[in-house]
Order: structure tokens, then C-alpha cells, then sequence
């Protein structure tokens, strides 16, 4: 039963990743447990929900920021809508884990193939 409920756990909170009030107390009113129970049954899986959810958040936000699509959108709005309610914090988180800042992380992404001169002999 465990796993049942992790995977539904996990997909809906996948579905409601930008709304930046998602978290345990709401999760558990969803699935009409308590957050106790919540964290329990996540806990058997292995998962530690906030850093979870960061992590989603995070990849959720590199594809953003890849996206030749979303070139022109402000880290902030990235941040927006990913759920982080505060950029600075986004920031930081994605420095954590990506070594770099969004910002950064960007401009090496679409940073263009520049070719090597030969010269011939």
C-alpha cells in the first residue's frame, strides 16, 4: 500500500510543482492523511519531501532555463514559475546544486559552438 500511495503522492505533487503553497500539510489534506503519516510513509521511501520537491523544482527549472524558447525569460519569472516564491533563494538553491547560478548556468548552456580554425599544412 506504501508504494500506491507514494506514487500518488509523488504525481500530484509532480502536477503542482508551481505552486509555490505546495507542501506537506497540503499534500496531506490531498490525500486525506496527516502530515505525520505523510512523512512516514515518504520516509519508508527514501524520501525527505521538502528536498524532494526543491530538487523537482530545480530540474524543472533547468529545462526552463535550456529552453531557446524561454532565452528572454528573467530568472525571477523562472523562479516564479517553479514554485520558488523568492529568487534569491532559487538562486541559491540552484547554486547549491548545480554549481553555478541560474544566470550562469544559462549562458553556458546556450553558449554557441564556435568553430576551430585549421590551418592547413
Amino acid at each position: 500500500m506504501d508504494s500506491s500511495l507514494v506514487a500518488r503522492i509523488t504525481a500530484h505533487a509532480r502536477r503542482h510543482l508551481t505552486d509555490p503553497d505546495l507542501g506537506p500539510e497540503r499534500i496531506a489534506v490531498e490525500h486525506a492523511i496527516s502530515k505525520r503519516q505523510l512523512c512516514a510513509v515518504l520516509g519508508r521511501a527514501g524520501i525527505r519531501l521538502e528536498q524532494w520537491l526543491i530538487g523537482e523544482r530545480l530540474e524543472a527549472a533547468c529545462r526552463l532555463l535550456a529552453s531557446p524558447r524561454h532565452a528572454a525569460l528573467p530568472v525571477s519569472a523562472v523562479a516564479a514559475r517553479c514554485g520558488f516564491t523568492s529568487p534569491s533563494h532559487f538562486t541559491r538553491r540552484f547554486r547549491e546544486a548545480y554549481g553555478a547560478t541560474p544566470s550562469e548556468w544559462r549562458r553556458h548552456r546556450f553558449r554557441p559552438a564556435v568553430p576551430i580554425a585549421r590551418e592547413d599544412t
